[in-house]
């Protein structure tokens, strides 16, 4: 009877490992499809800014149909969005002060500034553009399809950049990547053109200036680490000190001792904003609206305290509260990139 029974235990053991590895196989662990993932979820932590020090957003025009003129606008900024793992994620806006040319001759400068012919800055001073679409190559280059406005002109052109960089990272561990290509645009398209003279045609057929203009742009963009930067705070560092006591003992004995802190002078905006970027970093969402509040209560004038409002409202889930914190920085400034790339980012 014993020796009969064993088979059948043996049996049922085995049936029922199977069942178990059947329930198992029918309950796999989730993974998350980027496409069903909503625009800001799918870019957090993917969201860049321009380093203007170290970027170049330049012109080359022929004078006299042959002699390259070269010159190079001095101030821009612009906020990226890029998933090195998918170049179609890739999404800029770009605003240029036309008042900020500067081709190396005052005079000229001066000319093509104010000349309503030329560009005509007093009266359209920002030159904008949105990226609209991505076309990969084979190679890890691409084009880039956008909207540039200019003159208060919008035209559709494409720009080719060479393979990004890979991600690098700098003293600070912020990550790293640089953008370099070109475009070529027609200036009678958004009626740069200078008096008659310029479009005359010479012996040779050739126009005086040429229509055709080649953009040139070389972008390097970082990410800050927020992490890397609490690790790197002194200990005797304001901002070390308030971060340390919300970890310890909650937001309430944060904020009073920011309040003295700002009463004394000893911490700005910027510091401020810090500390809110590294309470993200750490998932305290709903702490860091309150600092970022606490620098708007300070410090007014400071609107991108808003875009740190509605980034945080974000990661919280809280989109109608972000597009309107978005949305009171643009009401401020037009021009600010952040905010509208974020705003572009959700109407996707």
């Amino acid at each position: 009877m014993k020796n009969s029974f064993a088979p059948l235990l043996i049996i049922l053991l085995l049936f029922s490992c199977q069942e178990q590895k059947e329930e198992k196989t029918d309950s796999p662990q989730k993974v998350v499809d980027t496409q069903e993932l909503s625009p800001a979820e799918f870019f957090f932590g993917k969201d860049y800014n321009i380093d203007p020090s170290h970027s170049y957003i330049g012109f080359k025009i022929k004078y006299f149909g042959f002699s390259p003129v070269r010159g190079r606008f001095d101030d821009f900024n612009a906020n990226v969005f890029y998933n090195e793992n998918n170049i179609n994620d890739l999404s800029i806006s770009l605003n240029i002060s036309s008042l900020s040319i500067n081709t190396g001759n005052k005079h000229r400068d001066d000319d093509l500034t104010s000349e309503e012919s030329w560009f005509d800055a007093p009266n359209f001073p920002n030159i904008s553009f949105k990226s609209k679409e991505i076309m990969p190559k084979a190679d890890g280059s691409f084009d880039l399809i956008g909207e540039i406005t200019l003159k208060g002109i919008s035209k559709v052109d494409t720009f080719q950049f060479d393979k990004p960089t890979d991600i690098s990272h700098d003293w600070a561990m912020n990550d790293q990547v640089d953008f370099s290509g070109k475009a070529f645009i027609n200036r009678q398209d958004f009626e740069v053109f200078g008096s008659d003279f310029w479009s005359s045609l010479m012996e040779n057929g050739l126009t005086q200036l040429s229509d055709e203009v080649e953009i040139e742009v070389d972008i390097h963009c970082r990410r800050i680490n927020s992490i890397e930067r609490y690790n790197n705070l002194d200990s005797t560092d304001n901002r070390k000190i308030v971060l340390d006591l919300i970890k310890e003992n909650g937001i309430s004995d944060g904020l009073t001792s920011i309040d003295g802190l700002l009463e004394q002078k000893e911490l700005r905006g910027r510091s401020l904003a810090s500390i809110g970027y590294i309470l993200n970093a750490w998932e305290l969402y709903e702490e860091a609206i309150l600092v970022f509040e606490k620098r708007l209560e300070y410090f007014p004038d400071e609107i991108t305290a808003w875009n740190q409002i509605g980034i945080s409202n974000l990661l919280l889930g809280n989109i109608e509260k972000a597009r309107e914190n978005f949305q009171k920085t643009l009401q401020e400034d037009p021009t600010d990139t952040k905010a509208l790339e974020y705003l572009r980012l959700l109407d996707r």
